[in-house]
């Protein structure tokens, strides 16, 4: 070996650590996953920012919708891999014969208040329940979803007739001003907008009721979605995504009230962080059961959303079986 060459090889061999990482990044699978700016995302936030879908290979690029039902027609169109979803608004669809299929838990509420969902009114309207609320322009992020059947559940259980109120859809950001501005008659909030709302119009709105905690305790919110084709063929890629999805779940429960975690929430949903000091926050699963989807089943056909669903258990992937 001469001396140029020599050289040439030791520079090569010198260079091969430089270029790993470099070639590991190229590497990444990339999936785009449709969320929204609320406390139930926390998990996939924080396995992107603790480099758990790193670990398993994979580079998750976000993107921020006004509810589940509007990332689903994404999903359908391929614009996206996962999408977070509320149970209704992926039923809905499931009964409408999109191959929807459940990969993973994601929101749950508590069986305890305070709740994640409350109903709001303007103080001095005289509403304090559903029966007030008859003939009122009713709030929800979207219709026809878990907000606003748990509200229309609510409406029902405290005397109203859920058929007389008028919904009509307000993104959560907006719906505080919406509803101080007498735009509506009531709002169906979530947190962090729960929290939100109260603390820049508190002298404006008031809560008279927690939507899912005195309705459904401990029942199904929301879950992560993905196209049954594409879990038949990926299979082993959604197991990695679902396993740092996990992680994620973990060092979110793990850090419960802890700086770190209302840091990471006030990041992606750009609310003041003292103000999430005093957020709810949900609970949050990895698996989705059968009896919490028949539930929901049952309920939404109560409120004027039946039809014919496939047996829960055809609706679960295999990671998202306790």
């Amino acid at each position: 070996m001469t001396e140029i060459t020599r050289r040439a090889a030791l520079g090569a061999a010198l260079a091969m650590p430089l270029a790993a990482p470099a070639l590991r990044a190229q590497s990444l699978t990339k999936m785009r996953v449709s969320v929204l700016p609320v406390l139930d995302t926390a998990p996939v936030h924080a396995a992107i920012a603790q480099s758990f879908f790193a670990g398993e290979g994979i580079e998750v690029d976000t993107s921020s919708t006004t509810g589940g039902a509007t990332g689903l027609p994404g999903l359908v169109a391929g614009q996206y891999r996962v999408t977070f979803s509320n149970t209704v608004s992926t039923l809905l669809g499931i009964r409408e014969g999109l191959d929807f299929r459940f990969i993973s838990g994601a929101a749950r509420s508590l069986p305890q208040p305070p709740d994640t969902m409350a109903i709001l009114v303007r103080k001095g309207s005289g509403i304090t329940s559903g029966k007030g609320l008859e003939g009122k322009r009713v709030a929800s992020n979207t219709r026809n979803n878990i907000v606003w059947l748990r509200g229309m559940a609510w409406i029902d259980k405290t005397g109203g007739d859920w058929k007389r109120v008028t919904t009509v859809e307000v993104p959560f950001p907006q719906m505080a001003d919406a509803l101080a501005g007498g735009q509506i008659d009531a709002g169906l909030f979530s947190e962090p907008f729960v929290t939100s709302a109260l603390e820049t119009h508190g002298d404006k709105l008031e809560r008279i009721g927690w939507i899912i905690q005195e309705t459904a305790p401990a029942s199904s919110i929301a879950q992560y979605v993905a196209m049954k084709e594409d879990l038949e063929k990926n299979g082993e890629l959604f197991e990695r995504f679902v396993r740092a999805l996990h992680k994620g779940t973990d060092w979110v429960n793990a850090h419960a009230g802890k700086p770190e975690l209302l840091q990471l929430v006030a990041n992606f949903t750009r609310v003041p962080l003292e103000r999430l000091q005093k957020v709810a926050f949900t609970a949050y699963p990895k698996e989705v059961s059968q009896p919490e989807i028949a539930e929901m089943i049952a309920t939404m056909t109560k409120f004027g959303l039946g039809g014919r669903y496939p047996a829960p258990a055809d609706l679960i992937f295999r990671t998202a079986k306790a």
